[in-house]
C-alpha cells in the first residue's frame, strides 16, 4: 500500500506544461498542521507588531489606528498558545510503520517527505524566527529615533503611544516561552517554519489515514491426531484499509484512493531474520 501511494503521489510530482514539479511531501498528520498554523500565526503577530511600530504619527496617534494592529495580534497570539498547547503527539503503530515505508518507497523517486517529527533543517526555521523578531527590533528602534526630530510638545504622545506597543511586544516574547508538547511554543514555531522551508513553494501535501487493521488466530483440534501427535500450531489472518488524499498547497485535489487489503488464515512461519546487503539508490 505504501509503494502504491508513493507512486501515485510521485508521479503527480512530475513536471508538466502548468506545474514545474515537485521534489517534497509533506506529511500533514495533526502535529505538522498545528506547527505550520503556529508559525502563520507567529509571522502575523510579527507583523502586526511591526507595522504598529511604524504607523505611529507625530502627534502620538496611529496612521493605522492602535487598535487595529494590536487587536489583531492579541488573538494571533492565543491562537498560537492555544494550537500548540493541545498538539496530540501520539502516533499508533500502523500509522507509524506506514510514515516509515512511504518516507523509503518516496526516497526511491527522489522525493523527500517530510514530517512533525522530521521537519528537515531545524537551523532554517530558527533563522526564519531570528530574522522576523530582529524585524520588530529594527522598526521599534526607528520609531524610537524619531523622537528626537518631533517637537518637544509631541514627543511625550508619541513615547506614551510607543509604549501601548512596547506591552504588546512584552506579551509576545512572554507568549513566546509557554510550555507545548515541542517543549515551548517557540520550538513549536521553529518546527512550523521548517516545515514551511522544507516543503517549498511546489511541495504537494499527503493525509494517509490507516482507516482499520487488525488480524486474529486460529487453531483447528483434530481428537484422533492430538492422541498422537501436540497440538497443531495456530492459523493467522489479518488485513488493513488505508485511505490517502493528496493537494497542492491550494488545497486542490492532486489524488485520492482506498487501498485494502485482506489475508485469509494460514500458517505463517516467521523467517529468522537477514541481514541483507544495503543497497543506494
Amino acid at each position: 500500500m505504501a509503494k502504491k501511494i508513493a507512486g501515485r503521489a510521485a508521479e503527480k510530482c512530475k513536471p508538466t506544461d502548468n506545474s514545474p514539479g515537485c521534489t517534497n511531501v509533506l506529511l500533514t498528520d495533526p502535529n505538522a498542521q498545528f506547527e505550520i498554523v503556529t508559525a502563520k500565526g507567529f509571522e502575523a503577530s510579527v507583523k502586526a507588531l511591526s507595522d504598529a511600530y511604524g504607523g505611529v504619527a507625530p502627534g502620538g496617534l496611529h496612521e493605522n489606528a492602535v487598535s487595529d494592529y494590536l487587536s489583531a495580534a492579541g488573538p494571533l497570539l492565543t491562537a498560537i498558545r492555544s494550537s500548540a498547547t493541545y498538539t496530540n503527539q501520539n502516533f499508533q503503530p500502523t500509522t507509524q510503520s506506514m510514515i516509515t515505508l512511504l518516507t523509503y518507497a518516496l526516497h526511491a523517486d527522489g522525493i523527500a517527505l517530510w514530517t512533525s517529527t522530521a521537519p528537515g533543517n531545524l537551523d532554517d526555521g530558527l533563522n526564519n524566527v531570528d530574522s522576523q523578531i530582529a524585524g520588530i527590533g529594527t522598526a521599534k528602534t526607528q520609531a524610537y529615533s524619531r523622537v528626537h526630530d518631533l517637537p518637544e510638545a509631541q514627543q511625550a504622545a508619541y513615547i506614551s503611544a510607543l509604549g501601548d506597543i512596547d506591552k504588546e511586544f512584552s506579551a509576545f516574547r512572554t507568549s513566546l516561552t509557554a510550555s507545548s508538547p515541542d517543549g515551548t511554543i517557540l520550538a513549536t514555531i521553529v518546527k512550523g517554519e521548517t516545515l514551511k522551508v522544507s516543503l517549498g513553494t511546489t511541495g504537494l501535501l499527503l493525509t494517509v489515514s490507516v482507516d482499520a487493521a487488525g488480524g486474529d488466530t486460529k487453531t483447528t483440534h483434530f481428537f484422533w491426531q492430538e492422541l498422537f501427535w501436540p497440538t497443531p500450531s495456530p492459523s493467522y489472518n489479518g488485513g488493513a484499509v488505508v485511505s490517502f488524499l493528496l493537494t497542492d498547497q491550494d488545497g486542490n485535489f492532486k489524488d485520492a484512493y482506498m487501498f485494502h487489503a485482506m489475508y485469509d488464515f494460514s500458517k505463517w512461519k516467521s523467517p529468522k531474520y537477514v541481514d541483507a546487503p544495503y543497497v543506494p539508490y
